[in-house]
């Protein structure tokens, strides 16, 4: 029987919660990701920090340590890649992309990195962001039937563009396109102005705008001392092309046979890190360049499911117009 062809979407930040309590554990099988999760463990030892096996295996979830940067960032990372495994078994994966953290995983998942050197770069870039000052704010631009509200579009630019001009201590920038939702990075001056100023909307039981827990400023300028220690600290990372094709945040490909490592070293080091994350722009090449039979949302969590799911009626992708025909479509899968 013939897999079904898949773009496969890793996730990003605050794709584990309560619910995922235990992912890693239950996903995981004997191989090179479960080699790096005991390098990761016995790194964790060495620093007298608790592991990451003790972290995903805790009774209960508790926000302070599973939500923090570091512990986050590893607890997602380990996650999708103990779930590949499983996702190859069922789909042929032509492409490969993922949302901002999710840029990480993307390479080791594509083969352009290993299992144990994907972990180094995710704890790396993990531990680097803390020493950014700001935060992230989530607004939306859709409403509850996911169709574009371009008036609501017009006010969210309106009010970044009024911050920027009030100088550097309101200095705030789009930070992730995000299908139809918005997040906007910034200073802490900023986001408090952004909280005060953005449009209240309410979609579902969502109420927009709000701040992301535990996430800094990334994917903007107030990250370039991010970029240029990563750029010192990561030159050795042992790049190569990818066995399959990636989508970077601009949306570009780099294919098996073309992709230049040390263009993708780079850009992994300096502009997915200092400039907006366009996971919009992945998804739409992922439906123009590869047609795939479905668009596969890997976990933990299922946090791209709507993201994917504007930019497939955004595109009218497979006719799909209509947010309810689009899930009976199966068009989308979330594992």
């Amino acid at each position: 029987m013939t897999k079904p062809t898949a773009v496969l979407f890793c996730p990003g930040r605050g794709s584990y919660t309560k619910d995922e309590l235990g992912f890693v554990g239950r996903t995981i099988r004997p191989g090179p990701v479960s080699d790096a999760l005991a390098a990761c463990n016995d790194w964790r030892r060495s620093q007298e920090r608790p592991t990451l096996s003790e972290i995903d295996g805790a009774e209960k979830f508790r926000p302070g340590l599973h939500l923090e940067g570091e512990n986050a960032a590893e607890l997602i990372y380990f996650g999708t890649m103990a779930q590949l495994d499983q996702l190859r078994e069922r789909y042929r994966i032509v492409a490969i992309a993922g949302n901002s953290l999710g840029w990480y995983t993307a390479l080791p998942a594509s083969g352009a990195l290993d299992a144990t050197s994907g972990w180094r770069l995710v704890a790396t870039m993990a531990a680097l962001q803390k020493q950014a000052k700001g935060g992230q704010v989530l607004m939306t631009t859709v409403e509850d039937d996911w169709q574009t509200n371009v008036q609501l579009q017009v006010a969210v630019m309106a009010v970044i563009h009024a911050l920027q001009d009030r100088g550097e201590e309101t200095f705030c920038d789009y930070s992730i396109r995000l299908g139809g939702h918005e997040v906007i990075a910034g200073t802490e001056t900023a986001m408090t102005a952004l909280l005060t100023h953005l449009p209240k909307v309410k979609v579902g039981e969502r109420e927009f705008p709000f701040r992301l827990a535990g996430h800094g400023p990334f994917h903007t300028r107030l990250c370039a001392g991010v970029s240029e220690q990563a750029t010192q600290m990561l030159a050795d990372l042992p790049m190569k092309a990818p066995d399959c094709h990636l989508i970077d945040g601009f949306g570009n490909v780099h294919s098996p046979w073309s992709a230049d490592p040390r263009e993708l070293l780079t850009y992994t080091t300096t502009q997915q890190v200092t400039q907006t994350f366009d996971f919009s722009a992945c998804v739409r090449t992922a439906m123009r360049e590869f047609q795939p039979d479905v668009l596969l949302c890997a976990g933990p969590g299922n946090s791209l499911r709507a993201p994917v799911g504007h930019c497939v009626l955004r595109e009218g992708w497979r006719s799909m117009k209509d947010k309810k025909a689009l899930f009976g479509s199966g068009l989308i899968v979330t594992e």
